[in-house]
């Protein structure tokens, strides 16, 4: 049985539905406290009468003259009696036998009772306890009728404030439709649109720009995208293209053997070449999904960056290049990603460096536990427009791409990636004549 999608709940109606229950729970609590308050009241007014009754009663008992009959008291009962019509009085005897003194009207169901008893002087009337009855039936229709207005005063209030509550809500949360409007309408060939910021409220507007600085991020990232894909493009459809016509030219020509030798040669190189690009493709996504070094204790970075120069050392001779090592270091680091930076970094210099010039491998130490690595060279700057660019991916300084035969455009971005590795980053500076690029690791 496939199971509906589940529908969340508005902000709106989250808002409404708190609002109102906030309203009722507030009202409510008022409305029984002055349910209370006066039932509390009518309470202690009643008990007030019970006691003056209960006072007038033994002051009759107390004041009746020994030769008067208990048909004189009777009646004085009675007469005090007429004034509180709801004022009910019950005497017994010794006997506990009673006798109704006055009944204005039948015993009530509903009432507050009083026992008292009566003085020595009642002795002679034969009555020992006397009992008291206030009739509670008017006060407590008082009280119900009090409840039921209250409990409709509480409803009407909740509900006058749950409607203007969602009015509020509906008119608030205007600038929230706006923005929701605006980005229904942003789409993947419009990223050069953002959200309008003018007349939004200020809780949203960290929200917006944050939003915008997203975009900002996202089409920069699709323009690279999109530039990225030309250039794999580039890079794969030569070596593919050279491929294509030498098996082309094998295949027509009738010297067969030879040939198909150098066609077999050509392709392999070529093959070598797409291998290189996808190998180094490969290692940057890795980098890119947050892979890490693998560090182990380096005791000379000095040693290493000897080790690479000599394998290098027949292309700076080629060259006319001298090169030499400045400072040294030791501290945990990849050992064989470290090489593949001064591999990448003396290509580099190598291949712009003026003809019989010097490169300098250069180790500092710095005082924030950063270790800098550079590699120096001297030749024509490289200029301020494309330097922050050099590691990009596929980016060349050369727009001609004459020497894409020898480089791909991923040795630079390579860099970059090992430094992120070593949690560090790679930096390039240019000027008057002097090149330095390498990177600072994180010791």
């Amino acid at each position: 049985m496939k199971l509906g999608k589940q529908i969340n709940p508005t902000l709106s109606g989250r808002l409404v539905r708190w609002l109102a229950s906030l309203s009722l729970g507030v009202l409510g609590c008022l409305c029984l406290g002055v349910f209370f308050s006066v039932k509390i009241n009518l309470e202690s007014q009643q008990d007030l009468r019970l006691e003056k009754l209960s006072t007038a009663i033994q002051h009759l008992f107390e004041e009746t003259p020994a030769h008067l009959q208990p048909g004189t008291l009777e009646h004085d009962l009675e007469d005090l009696l007429k004034i509180n019509r709801d004022l009910h009085l019950k005497l017994l005897d010794r006997l506990g036998e009673a006798r109704f003194i006055s009944t204005p009207s039948a015993w009530p169901l509903k009432a507050r009772f009083l026992s008292l008893a009566l003085p020595e002087e009642a002795s002679r009337t034969d009555f020992a306890v006397a009992e008291l009855a206030l009739d509670t039936a008017p006060d407590e229709a008082i009280l119900d009728r009090l409840a039921a207005i209250l409990w409709g005063a509480a409803l009407i209030g909740s509900a006058a404030i749950t409607v203007g509550g969602y009015l509020l809500v509906y008119f608030g949360l205007t600038p929230i439709r706006t923005l929701a409007e605006q980005t229904r309408c942003l789409a993947i060939l419009s990223l050069d649109k953002r959200l309008e910021t003018e007349g939004i409220p200020a809780e949203l507007q960290v929200l917006v720009d944050q939003f915008n600085d997203l975009l900002n991020r996202l089409e920069k990232a699709y323009q690279q995208l999109e530039g990225f894909n030309a250039d794999v493009a580039h890079e794969l459809r030569t070596p593919l293209a050279n491929i294509i016509a030498s098996s082309e030219l094998a295949l027509r020509s009738n010297d067969k053997d030879e040939n198909l030798r150098d066609c077999i040669g050509s392709n392999l190189e070529e093959m070598h070449r797409l291998s290189g690009i996808v190998n180094d493709m490969l290692f940057l996504s890795q980098a890119d999904r947050g892979a890490k070094a693998r560090r182990m204790p380096v005791q000379s970075l000095a040693q290493l960056c000897m080790e690479v120069a000599d394998y290098y050392e027949a292309v700076l001779i080629e060259s006319d290049l001298q090169w030499s090592i400045e400072g040294d270091a030791s501290g945990p680091f990849d050992a064989a990603l470290l090489r593949r930076i001064l591999s990448n970094l003396l290509n580099n210099a190598a291949r712009y460096a003026d003809h019989g010039s010097a490169i300098l491998i250069r180790i500092t130490p710095e005082a924030d536990g950063q270790l800098k690595l550079s590699v120096i060279n001297q030749g024509e700057p490289i200029p301020a427009a494309s330097l922050p660019h050099i590691f990009d991916r596929f980016f060349r300084v050369d727009t001609s791409r004459r020497h894409s035969h020898q480089n791909h455009g991923l040795g630079l971005a390579i860099v970059s990636a090992i430094a992120r590795m070593h949690d560090g980053e790679a930096f390039a500076k240019s000027a008057d004549g002097e090149t330095e690029i390498g990177v600072r690791l994180a010791c």
